[in-house]
């Protein structure tokens, strides 16, 4: 599948479909998001915040779940942490712009396998999910985060 640009720049997935989760309370972040990711093949359900995450997520439903960090009820860094409670191996993967503060973040080890800086081109993203997934169908989780952090 491919994504065309408003330059018209063709992006061309290199990633099997997979089963992505996104979760962020801006409507329009939501559907940005949803349309990239489906011109790029992949299958894409929505929730509004945290809370409503976890009241559709099961462990094996979704191959990955997106986050935003900044959300009201359950901020990003706590969705991440309650699903990999749930489920060690899920990917996830938090999109956000504020980079420094998550860095900061209680000192703790963010429960994230990637972080993706908003705002973000859509290349940025499909080259984030290639190297999550690489060209074959077992997901790899990243050493590196995507952002400087």
């Amino acid at each position: 599948m491919a994504f065309e640009t408003k330059n018209e720049t063709t992006i061309i997935s290199r990633v099997p479909p997979k089963r992505i989760l996104v979760v962020d309370d801006s409507p329009d972040v939501a559907e940005a998001m949803h349309d990239m990711l489906v011109a790029l093949g992949h299958q894409v359900e929505l929730a509004a915040d945290g809370r409503e995450a976890l009241a559709v997520y099961k462990p094996g439903k979704f191959d990955l779940v997106i986050t935003d960090y900044a959300m009201p009820r359950m901020n990003g860094v706590e969705l991440s942490e309650t699903i990999k409670r749930r489920s060690p191996q899920q990917l996830v993967m938090m999109v956000t712009a504020f980079t420094f503060t998550i860095a900061a973040y209680d000192g703790r080890p963010l429960p994230v396998d990637c972080i993706l800086r908003k705002p973000f081109h859509p290349k940025e993203l499909n080259d984030t999910l290639t190297r999550m997934f690489g060209p074959g169908e077992q997901p790899r989780p990243l050493m590196a985060r995507s952002a400087s952090v």
